[in-house]
């Protein structure tokens, strides 16, 4: 996240204490949560931040990685810097909302150990985002141990995974939500009120996806 915010700065990675005492920015290493001083790290024990507890407007419970922290405090920068949309407009925080909600939260609870869902799996999924990133450490018996080639496509990785559900939300999802944001404002003025959907060849799939449309929209009279 802060690649995509600033591709110039120099990336040092150590966990030497001095070291990290001349970084303006901290991530994932130091033991320190303070965003005033600019160190995101959720190791330490007394760490138990969520987005909703963060931000309480928001309903994410899921313990926050360093992914989650870098997003909830610079998303709405990177976001702007790849759309062009301005802070104040509601595009921009639906999406900030939605590439939450379909892509970091993933991050942060897999890097977290939390499961998706109760009760013993019927199979293992081993090509999540955070999988992919960890097939790219060196082989246990590869007699180069130099992290840093993985490390710099980890990064190539993760921006371009982050760019295309970016590009997809923005010129696909968010269309779509707004037409049937408009057929459910317009539903007493049409017998039918998914018809201007299905006029331009809305997937379904969609209509699942945005559901919430309807209950933010429709006020019992």
């Amino acid at each position: 996240m802060c690649a995509l915010l600033h591709q110039d700065a120099e990336i040092l990675r150590s966990r030497d204490a001095s070291l990290l005492k001349q970084c303006d920015v901290v991530v994932d290493v130091g033991g320190e949560y303070d965003p005033a001083q600019h160190r995101y790290d959720h190791h330490q024990r007394s760490f138990a931040e969520s987005f909703h507890s963060l931000c309480p407007e928001k309903r994410w419970v899921t313990k926050l990685s360093s992914a989650g922290l870098i997003y909830l405090h610079f998303g709405r920068h990177v976001l702007e810097q790849l759309t062009q949309l301005k802070q104040h407009e509601p595009q921009l925080e639906l999406l900030y909302d939605k590439m939450y909600d379909s892509f970091v939260e993933e991050v942060d609870a897999v890097d977290n150990g939390i499961s998706q869902c109760d009760g013993e799996v019927r199979y293992s999924i081993s090509t999540t985002l955070s999988a992919r990133v960890g097939h790219l450490n060196p082989r246990w018996n590869s007699s180069d141990q130099d992290t840093e080639e993985g490390f710099q496509k980890a990064l190539a990785l993760v921006g371009a995974e982050f760019k295309d559900r970016l590009d997809f939300f923005m010129k696909a999802w968010l269309p779509a939500r707004e037409i049937v944001q408009q057929a459910v404002q317009s539903r007493y003025q049409h017998p039918s009120v998914f018809k201007t959907s299905s006029e331009t060849g809305l997937p379904k799939l969609f209509h699942y996806n945005i559901y919430t449309v309807g209950t933010e929209s429709i006020q019992t009279p």
